[in-house]
């Protein structure tokens, strides 16, 4: 399981000087990680998927910041996740 949390405001200042077009970008990076719904959320599909999104990021297709967390429940109740944080302030 996976999933994308927003945190980035519309008053946030431009990142590096460049303007970020938050909802395309999150709408692009949903498609990019729709094939892996269906896949166990461990540390090598974290992998994958940060190194997808970096490879995104040098062809310039993704310019907002991002992060790729593996979110477990220590007590084990819940499933794990990996979320993928998108914000000017990772």
């Amino acid at each position: 399981m996976w999933g994308i949390v927003a945190k980035m405001s519309k008053h946030d200042k431009p990142f590096y000087g460049e303007e970020i077009l938050r909802d395309e970008q999150e709408a692009y990076i949903e498609s990019l990680l729709k094939k892996y719904c269906k896949e166990k959320a461990d540390a090598s599909l974290k992998q994958k998927i940060w190194d997808e999104l970096q490879a995104e990021k040098t062809a310039g297709r993704i310019t907002i910041p991002f992060k790729v967390i593996l979110d477990q429940d220590p007590a084990g109740n819940f499933a794990p996740q990996i979320k993928v944080i998108l914000d000017s302030k990772v």
